[in-house]
């Protein structure tokens, strides 16, 4: 076990074989700067890395959803023959999985410019224990910064999904996490689930994007 020494303002370790040599009245000073220096050396805790992955996963949401809206064809789909993507600033939230007294809009705007903190969301939610949501929040908050991968030829489609007591007009997986879309009309992110979830799935055929605005599509798959 290491104890600390203060020096011309530095604390420096002295093991303790050095500390039989020091008086007892040093003792508790030693031992509040052996606490101090582990304090301010410890690892994240798990709402920081929370924080980080939503902050994060903010600016990628942005790149890929807000900036473009999307097409989505396979022939597997039976009740269209193709979805439109076209995302909002306010479903970035359920993503996530935290919990919030803030709008939807103000969550996503603060965790873009890194101005949330913390003390702006929790995990409690109705129905749910703590250690329930922060589980939901633990499978899903390290894909927040991958979304844009779901965009790729290896990944799949299934339309009409459903997982426990979530139903989607169709979701897409490339085997890590699977994300699913609901029609309204125009399709938005409902849900995030760790890993491929898909039971039954089919290939994409072709995805098109536009930047929001533009009224043509051109293909974008061939571009990965």
């Amino acid at each position: 076990m290491l104890y600390f020494k203060r020096r011309l303002g530095d604390i420096k370790p002295y093991t303790i074989g050095r500390c039989r040599d020091l008086k007892p009245a040093t003792m508790p000073t030693l031992i509040l700067e052996s606490a101090y220096f582990f304090m301010h050396n410890q690892t994240p805790t798990f709402k920081q890395n929370v924080l980080s992955a939503i902050c994060n996963g903010a600016q990628v949401y942005k790149n890929i959803f807000i900036d473009f809206e999307y097409q989505v064809f396979s022939k597997s789909f039976t009740r269209n023959s193709f979805y439109i993507i076209s995302a909002t600033k306010s479903n970035f939230l359920h993503l996530t999985g935290v919990n919030t007294q803030l709008s939807a809009d103000q969550f996503f705007d603060k965790a873009l410019n890194k101005s949330l903190t913390e003390n702006d969301f929790d995990f409690t939610k109705k129905g749910q224990t703590e250690k329930m949501v922060k589980g939901s929040v633990r499978r899903k908050f390290r894909f927040l910064s991958s979304l844009d991968k779901i965009f790729g030829k290896p990944t799949l489609v299934e339309e009409s999904f459903n997982k426990n007591q979530v139903s989607c007009t169709f979701a897409v997986s490339e085997n890590s996490f699977t994300l699913g879309f609901i029609a309204l009309p125009k399709c938005r992110p409902n849900t995030l689930l760790k890993g491929n979830e898909l039971k039954n799935p089919k290939s994409i055929d072709s995805i098109k994007r536009r930047k929001r605005g533009e009224s043509e599509f051109v293909d974008f798959l061939d571009e990965y």
